[in-house]
């Protein structure tokens, strides 16, 4: 019989091996993490794109772009499908908003057409169409959820809200529209009914606050409304569900957007229904002596400010149809310029 040894691994080079592999999976994981983030903020990009060819075709078929979300123009009181309006800010019937009204524009006849929207967006007969997920309005990097989520109305607390009954679900949108310096949705009620209105802030001298940015409640933005120049204006950016939750549905009057408390410690509080399709970039003339401008991904969390989960920034849509990747770290003043329409107030240098 021989007596020639057999070759074999030896326990020292088995665990050497093994670290090495272990060493080269450590090095993969980030490198693949990182491909697939790029890819995540592409598409998220390309989404944006659509968005911006949808809001120009919108545009040459109504001559004006979409409001951020409709009301009827009378002071009509009552109650729908169990939400009473006007509330505080003044919304109240339809409530229909940017998403819905883009629908022909994104291939989303059928479901368009099959809206009832001379009824309320929050009423039963529609419920079972404004749960659809659209792929069109969703981020592949947001973390918070994209499969829709239930409305909250105003609880008495700052930070969070309580159901509706009986109970509204809206799908996701993980992207909102632009209202420039000053939020529609933190106006004073007197001031609130009629948004195209100057708003006398006494913390400001009583001089007029306008809504400035291209898109609020009624909103009417032509492009020759939009006098700072399309390539130079904000339209739509992005807003994670990993923050608050957004739609492209609508707007219920006395639904808040509270922080996403259930999966990170926001410092932030709640605001006010519009803040469900829109954000701002401040400084509000609500929030002095704060004075806080918050550009994309800004730490505090504001509800109504543009926030993802991409690293270093976010998406950004402007005006003209292009779509450019925003510092977190952006100069808040050239922010602040590239959230109005009118100011003249063009922003310069890199961003």
């Amino acid at each position: 019989m021989s007596t020639k040894p057999r070759a074999a691994f030896t326990l020292i080079e088995l665990l050497v091996v093994i670290a090495i592999i272990g060493i080269l999976i450590g090095m993969l994981v980030p490198a693949v993490q990182k491909i697939r983030e790029s890819a995540a903020r592409t598409q998220c990009a390309n989404n944006l794109k659509q968005i911006g060819l949808a809001l120009h075709h919108y545009h040459d078929t109504k001559k004006v772009f979409p409001p951020a979300y409709l009301r009827t123009s009378d002071r009509q009181t009552g109650t729908a499908y169990g939400v009473n309006y006007p509330d505080a800010t003044w919304n109240g019937l339809p409530g229909w908003a940017w998403g819905t009204l883009l629908l022909p524009h994104l291939d989303q006849g059928s479901l368009y057409t099959s809206l009832r929207l001379d009824l309320p967006c929050w009423a039963t007969e529609n419920a079972p169409y404004v749960r659809t997920k659209l792929a069109v309005f969703l981020c592949p990097s947001a973390s918070g959820g994209s499969d829709g989520f239930e409305v909250l109305q105003e609880s008495g607390n700052m930070r969070y809200g309580v159901p509706y009954s009986p109970s509204i679900y809206f799908a996701h949108s993980h992207y909102v529209t632009n209202a420039g310096v000053h939020q529609p949705w933190g106006r004073t009620t007197p001031y609130a009914y009629d948004l195209e209105a100057g708003e006398p802030i006494p913390a400001n001298g009583n001089q007029p606050a306008f809504i400035d940015g291209p898109f609020y409640r009624n909103s009417k933005t032509t492009i020759a409304m939009v006098t700072d120049g399309l390539s130079q204006t904000v339209f739509i950016g992005e807003h994670s569900s990993v923050l608050s939750n957004k739609t492209w549905v609508g707007v219920v009057p006395n639904a808040v957007t509270p922080p996403r408390l259930d999966l990170r410690p926001w410092p932030s509080e709640n605001n006010a229904a519009g803040c469900l399709v829109g954000a701002h970039s401040g400084p509000d003339t609500h929030d002095h002596p704060q004075v806080i401008i918050h550009a994309p991904n800004h730490p505090f969390g504001h509800t109504d400010e543009m926030y993802s989960e991409h690293p270093g920034g976010a998406n950004v849509l402007f005006g003209d149809g292009t779509v450019r990747f925003i510092s977190q770290y952006i100069d808040p003043f050239t922010w602040v310029a590239l959230s109005t329409r009118n100011k003249n107030d063009v922003a310069s240098g890199d961003y």
